[in-house]
């Protein structure tokens, strides 16, 4: 996802600003979330809020998130790993899933940008 951002604006010029929402607020704390999309893109933004909040934004955005037990008190969260691309107004425009390579990534969030302008 990250190399697409740049990608956007080499061969678009076209602006995207990345959100990461965390689905595990037991465990990633503000500044976690902070440090770890850091590591990603300087333009990332991350997100996190109360079990309830990530409970509502998963549902209105239709995203699958189950906490797995493992050794102990390790454990994996399950997820599903979908972007979705928004209008400035935050409406939905069109979701990529996990198996859009960085060009396909990248035509794609340049059409529906340009065709929303039109």
């Amino acid at each position: 996802m990250v190399a697409a951002i740049d990608k956007i604006k080499e061969n678009a010029g076209i602006e995207v600003v990345p959100v990461f929402i965390s689905v595990d607020p037991e465990r990633d704390t503000v500044e976690q979330v902070h440090e770890y999309v850091r590591e990603f893109h300087p333009n990332l933004v991350g997100l996190t809020g109360s079990q309830s909040d990530i409970r509502q934004v998963a549902r209105e955005f239709r995203v699958y998130y189950m906490k797995t037990e493992e050794e102990e008190a390790d454990y994996l969260v399950d997820h599903s790993i979908i972007m979705y691309l928004m209008d400035p107004d935050m409406e939905f425009v069109k979701f990529f899933g996990k198996n859009y390579d960085v060009n396909t990534l990248t035509e794609g969030v340049i059409n529906e940008v340009k065709s929303y302008k039109k």
